[in-house]
Formats: structure tokens, C-alpha cells, sequence
């Protein structure tokens, strides 16, 4: 058996449900498609920008950044291939809290627990069989330890999966219900053939998309998705807030609606690590400490993210439910926040909620507010009145 063969078959026996070989030549079209969204404004600010001045507007695209993220080579500079993997994280759902009486907010399917860092640990056990077998004469790195790659493009040439119409990598057996990883390697593997599939005419994750981010075919305005935005310290536009719904992190709209996703069925476990459950209580979110944050969040993506912008998220959701019970809690929030993106869109809940009590505490606070952003939210928050 080969070793290619039996890094797959390994593979399989640690869990990983799809692992695929290609070669580790670079990204030419990913790169161009890369910088095209960069110019257009598709990719949000300093993602793909370079600085002159920090008080400078990000105008200068970072070529080199984006050339890195499509050469292998960048990061072990003898690659000659990649083992891409893919694992199912679509599982049973379920809602571990006490009290059902809570006011929840939803979590995407892919962050319920930290299935990213499972496939990881994964990946080390095949770097250190290969060196193992190899006697350790090749160099091979875990990329999820160095500068990111684009991994959708590998995963696409080496045959895990196809691009759907939302940008996702969909899988023949698991759809795009799958978390991705590689192992670049100096050691030249046999190589898999990419999959001949596309999705037809099939245009239904464009239609249904709440903000419109698929602004065509395989092109997506970041700035405008969900996903990207929950991530984010940033101003959600008004009419993004009225779909916001009960979200508190991530959206996987497009892939719920995809007709490729419906045949997959969940798996029944629990993930060993960085688990939240599918739905959060949102109340204690808006006062919680750095801290109480990070302990809550230990080990999943969410620990990563900004206080702020999941507070924020929080405000978002109980602005959206409209449950009297969220006045008290986000008007202690409107008073006492020192974050202007919060307290901005604390308002917008308070204003949504509605009721005497939220309209009193929303003129009170406008009396003394300087923040004139804050200002404007709460100006605009009273009009729903």
C-alpha cells in the first residue's frame, strides 16, 4: 500500500470523514479572484489592505499578502503536496440550558462547538505519522499553526468537494456541512483527480440570502454577510437589523436552504471541545466581563472575536424577539456602556422593543449623551415611538 493510501486510510480511522491529495503548486486564479473583490470592496477593510499611515484610510491593496495566501511554497518553501481533509460537523442540536424561559440566541451550526481544532489535533496525528514512515526525512506543517492558505481552492483541486454558488466548498456525501484542514509536505504523495461537478442552475442560496451577499454566482460581498459582520465591531445598516432575527453568531442560511445539504444526516455527539450548544441565554452577555467572556467561550472561535461586537450581536437578537423582558437589562447597557457600537445599538433594541419604560430611559440618556453616533441611535431610536 502506498503512503498516500495510507495517510487515507488513517484518515479515516481518526475521524476524518473526506482526505484527498494534490499537488502544491499555487493559486493563480483564487489570487486574481482574491484581488478583484479586494478592489471592488467585497473583502472588508484590512483584511487585504496595507497601511502607509495608521490614520490613513485603508486604500493600498497588500499584493503580497494575497500572493502568500495562495502559495503553498510560502509556508514550507520544498512543498511538494497537500493532504486536504474534510469532517462533518453537522450534529443533533441541542439547547443545554436549565431555564427554557430564557431568551436565547442562536449559534451557526459550525461554531456549536470548536470543530476546527478537532480536525487540527487530527492533522498533527498524520504529520507525525509521516514522519514516522519517512524517518523524518521530509518537513511537513500543519497550516492551521502559519499564515492562513486559501483552503476552499485546495480542497477544490484536490477533489474533497466542488464551490457552490455561496462560496462554500458542498461535498458529495456531506454536502458544505464540513469544517476543511491541510498538511503541506515535502514528501511527493500520489495525487487526486478535482471532482467534474457544479451546481447546475440551481440559483436558491443566491434568492434566499437575508443581505444579499451573493451578489453573483461564486462572488461574495463579505461585507455584507452575516457571518462576517457577527465577527465584527462594526455598524450593522438599518435594514440589515430588521433580518437580523434571534442570531447571535455566524449565519448558515444559504447552506440550510441548499438541496445538497437536505440528504445529510447529523451526527449524534458531542464535541470534546469548545461546546456552547446551539442557543445562548442573551441577558448575561451584556454585561460580561473580559473575563467571565473568555471562560464562557474557552476553546471555541467566539473567545477569539471582540467582546463588543457579541454584545452588540446580543442587543441585535433581543432588539429583534421583542420581549419586554430584554428593557431593564439593555437600558443598564444604554447607561452604563462605555462602547459606542453597543450602546448605539442598544438603542435600536430599546427602540424595536418599544414601551414607556424604554422610551423614558431613551430620551433620558439623549439628554446627556455626547457620543454623537450614539446620539444619532437613540434620535432614531425614538422615531419607532
Amino acid at each position: 500500500m502506498s503512503l498516500a493510501s495510507q495517510i487515507k486510510v488513517l484518515g479515516e480511522e481518526i475521524g476524518l470523514n473526506i482526505v484527498r491529495i494534490t499537488n502544491a503548486e499555487s493559486f493563480p486564479e483564487a489570487e486574481k479572484q482574491i484581488i478583484e473583490s479586494a478592489e471592488k470592496g467585497y473583502i472588508p477593510e484590512n483584511d487585504y489592505h496595507a497601511f502607509k499611515n495608521i490614520s490613513e484610510k485603508p486604500n493600498n491593496i497588500n499584493l503580497n499578502k494575497i500572493s502568500k495566501r495562495c502559495n503553498p511554497k510560502s509556508i514550507l518553501k520544498r512543498a511538494k503536496s497537500i493532504v486536504s481533509v474534510a469532517q462533518c460537523y453537522l450534529i443533533e442540536e441541542t439547547e443545554d440550558i436549565q431555564d427554557k424561559n430564557q431568551l436565547l440566541g442562536r449559534i451557526a451550526k459550525y461554531d456549536i462547538g470548536n470543530f476546527y481544532y478537532d480536525v487540527k489535533l487530527k492533522l498533527k496525528r498524520i504529520i507525525n505519522y509521516i514522519n514516522q514512515e519517512t524517518d523524518f526525512k521530509y518537513k511537513s506543517k500543519n497550516k492551521s499553526n502559519y499564515v492562513s492558505l486559501v483552503e476552499k481552492p485546495i480542497a477544490q483541486r484536490a477533489g474533497v468537494g466542488w464551490y457552490g454558488k455561496n462560496g462554500i466548498i458542498i461535498t458529495e456525501k456531506f454536502g458544505s456541512w464540513v469544517v476543511l484542514g491541510e498538511v503541506i509536505t515535502e514528501l511527493e504523495l500520489e495525487t487526486d483527480k478535482p471532482l467534474h461537478r457544479d451546481c447546475g442552475d440551481c440559483t436558491i442560496c443566491i434568492d434566499s440570502c437575508p443581505t444579499k451577499a451573493i451578489i453573483s454566482p461564486y462572488v461574495i460581498d463579505r461585507t455584507k454577510c452575516f457571518q462576517f459582520i457577527s465577527e465584527r465591531v462594526m455598524k450593522v445598516p438599518l435594514a440589515f437589523r430588521e433580518k437580523w432575527e434571534d442570531r447571535l453568531y455566524g449565519c448558515t442560511t444559504c447552506q440550510e436552504i441548499c438541496p445538497q445539504n437536505h440528504k445529510v444526516k447529523p451526527k449524534k455527539y458531542k464535541p470534546e471541545y469548545g461546546y456552547i450548544g446551539s442557543r445562548i441565554p442573551l441577558i448575561p452577555l451584556l454585561q460580561i466581563s473580559e473575563e467571565e467572556f473568555q471562560n464562557y467561550f474557552a476553546y471555541n472561535q467566539i473567545a477569539m472575536r471582540p467582546r463588543e461586537a457579541i454584545k452588540r450581536n446580543a442587543a441585535l437578537a433581543l432588539g429583534s424577539i421583542g420581549d419586554p423582558r430584554a428593557v431593564v437589562p439593555l437600558i443598564k447597557v444604554l447607561q452604563e456602556d462605555s462602547n459606542s457600537i453597543v450602546k448605539g445599538h442598544t438603542a435600536w433594541a430599546l427602540g424595536k422593543i418599544g414601551g414607556e419604560k424604554a422610551k423614558f430611559a431613551l430620551e433620558k440618556v439623549l439628554k446627556s449623551e455626547e457620543d454623537r453616533e450614539v446620539r444619532e441611535e437613540i434620535i432614531n431610536a425614538l422615531k419607532m415611538f
